[in-house]
């Protein structure tokens, strides 16, 4: 644990803060232990709600308040803070209970959010803000700076259920084709289509069922364009 922190610049002062960061409540009830994640991680959400809003006030100017809170809002989901959480391995430090290790909680979305929180909770409370701020941009900032921010959180999926809506048009389905691991990323790929009214519009994949899904609107949103301007 303590190599794993270092890495990040990180000497740990309370040790048995960050072991109760990356103590899941089922380990502790095997373990009949009288703590776990849950209260670091409420803490650790109000954390990192307040250091993005900073990231983003600061670097996206053209952002007005409206954009900037829908911005902060989807790049603090689950979805983003387990890529995160995935690409650093903070998954294989979690202490897990032999049930969620034979169900592979350590790659679970939920849990790796969690404890990415946790994890920040833990350091807000036991280091400076200089060494916060160095975790947060190592980790969050650094994942967000590497993807498109305007990618990342356009809502595809709702808007092609309003374009779907408008057109009174109510069988959309998304379904799951494939999962592939890749075994070197640890990471599963998955492979999710669109479906309006029975027959397949889109295709998309993604390293979460959430990014795949979003992917697949994008394709069906880009080939609906497309057959709209064929006809006119």
């Amino acid at each position: 644990m303590k190599n794993f922190f270092k890495n990040f610049g990180i000497i740990i002062n309370n040790e048995e803060l960050f072991i109760t960061a990356l103590t899941h409540n089922s380990y502790s009830n095997e373990k009949h232990l009288n703590y776990t994640y849950q209260r670091l991680e409420f803490l650790g959400d109000a954390v990192l709600q307040l250091y993005v809003s900073k990231y983003l006030y600061l670097n996206l100017k053209q952002f007005k308040e409206g954009k900037l809170t829908k911005t902060r809002s989807d790049l603090v989901r689950q979805e983003t803070l387990a890529e995160i959480s995935k690409k650093i391995g903070l998954g294989r430090m979690i202490r897990l209970g032999q049930g969620e290790l034979k169900s592979k909680g350590y790659e679970k979305s939920s849990i790796l959010a969690d404890v990415f929180e946790s994890v920040t909770a833990a350091i807000f409370l036991d280091q400076s803000e200089e060494v916060l701020e160095k975790w947060l941009y190592d980790t969050m900032i650094e994942f967000l700076k590497n993807n498109n921010i305007d990618s990342m959180t356009h809502d595809y999926k709702s808007e092609l259920q309003e374009i779907i809506q408008a057109e009174i048009r109510s069988d959309l389905e998304y379904k799951i084709e494939s999962s592939k691991a890749i075994e070197q990323d640890n990471k599963i790929e998955y492979t999710v289509s669109v479906n309006l009214d029975g027959i397949r519009y889109g295709i998309g994949k993604g390293f979460s069922k959430q990014e795949a899904s979003q992917n697949a609107a994008k394709d069906c949103l880009l080939k609906l364009i497309k057959t709209s301007k064929n006809k006119l």
